[in-house]
Formats: C-alpha cells, structure tokens, sequence
C-alpha cells in the first residue's frame, strides 16, 4: 500500500528509512533527461561553474521545497534548438513526476519546468 508522505522520513518496524535530497534529485535529473528534445539540466556555463563551487555534484538545476504538507519540485532544463517547448515541459513534468513518486513512495504536489536556453544547432566551428 503506497502512504501518502511528504516527509521523507519513514518509520518502520526494524528503524527509520530517510531519502536524502540528493538521492531524489538524481531521480529527477534521468528523468528529465530521458525525454527527447532536454540537451541538459540546469544552466550555462557561468551557473555550472557556480554550482561546481557551491553544491553537490548531481543536484544541479532541480531544487525541492517542502512544507509541512507538500513537496515540489523545480527543475532548470536547456532543450534542443526547433522542438515544441511546452511539449517537451509538459513530458518533462510528467516524466519527473512519475519516476520521483514510483522510485521513492513520496507523493509530489508538483513539479514546474524552467526552460532556461535552446542549445544551438552550430558548433563553434561552422559557419552559419
């Protein structure tokens, strides 16, 4: 029987088992990326960098804020340059969404996609 938690804490008859945020925010991060048309998670290279120095590896570009009675989820992606943005955030929100609850039991409130750049169809070295 699935509980309805938001807590990510979770008593059972033997202890305790804990989801650490980093654990649900890898979830999300696949998740995202499983969907055709997501080039990467989270920013450009100036927020890469600062989130190199000041966070966690693998947490980048998806952030969990909890209440007493919700979890939700915001998660930063870059999409490939001619696909149908709000397509791809509906699939995105959809996919985390999914994953996030089948893999750890807790129950979203949401989860909202910022589409923060379009990768370019150029490389740096040809000419447009």
């Amino acid at each position: 029987m699935r509980q309805d938690l938001t807590d990510r804490y979770r008593t059972t008859d033997i202890g305790v088992v804990k989801i650490n945020n980093n654990a649900i925010t890898a979830i999300a991060s696949i998740a995202a990326m499983e969907v055709k048309g997501v080039h990467r998670i989270g920013g450009g290279a100036s927020k890469t960098l600062y989130e190199l120095f000041t966070k966690k590896g693998g947490t980048k570009g998806v952030k969990i804020y909890s209440t007493e009675n919700e979890l939700k989820l915001t998660i930063c992606i870059t999409v490939e340059y001619g696909v149908d943005m709000p397509r791809i955030a509906d699939e995105v929100q959809e996919n985390v969404k999914q994953a996030v609850e089948k893999m750890t039991g807790l129950v979203l409130s949401g989860v909202d996609v910022v589409v923060e750049g379009v990768r370019s169809p150029y490389t740096a070295g040809e000419k447009i």
